[in-house]
């Protein structure tokens, strides 16, 4: 079951989920069990691609970087990302890749129709304050938690 790393930290992407919708924030502390996660299933075997699985995470960091020096990304999602795709079995990369896309294309519509509804300067959401702003951790927990399903 290649999919089996990314069904365990479900859990924590739904603690990144919301997180980063109430305070636009992913924390060291998620970000360190990520990495632990991964590290338990490379040692269980559950990576036996260990070797493209962290070739991969390498590149999304490089390039994850180079968008937070643009201010183009935060970085918590840049962190969270080089550790979570090591979690992602290779030859599903670009499905997540597209199904990453979609969910900051559609995140970003819903966000927007949200902040008007019930968003403003008083909200205790964050990112319901912000503007200009898009929680990517959002986008990023529901790609790997979509993935596995298969849809």
């Amino acid at each position: 079951m290649d999919d089996l790393p990314l069904i365990l930290a479900a859990p924590l992407m739904a603690v990144m989920l919301w997180t980063d919708l109430r305070h636009m924030r992913i924390s060291n502390r998620l970000v360190g069990a990520v990495a632990a996660l991964g590290i338990g299933c490379a040692v269980a075997g559950l990576m036996p691609d260990l070797g493209a699985r962290l070739i991969a995470g390498g590149v999304v960091f490089a390039i994850g970087i180079a968008l937070f020096t643009l201010g183009m990304m935060g970085g918590g999602d840049v962190k969270m990302l080089a550790v979570l795709v090591p979690l992602v079995p290779p030859q599903d990369l670009p499905v997540f890749t597209m199904l990453l896309a979609a969910t900051m294309l559609s995140g970003a519509l819903l966000l927007a129709g949200v902040r008007r509804a019930v968003g403003g300067p008083d909200s205790a959401w964050v990112s319901l304050r912000m503007r200009g702003r898009y929680p990517l951790g959002v986008s990023i927990a529901a790609a790997a938690m979509i993935l596995p399903l298969g849809i």
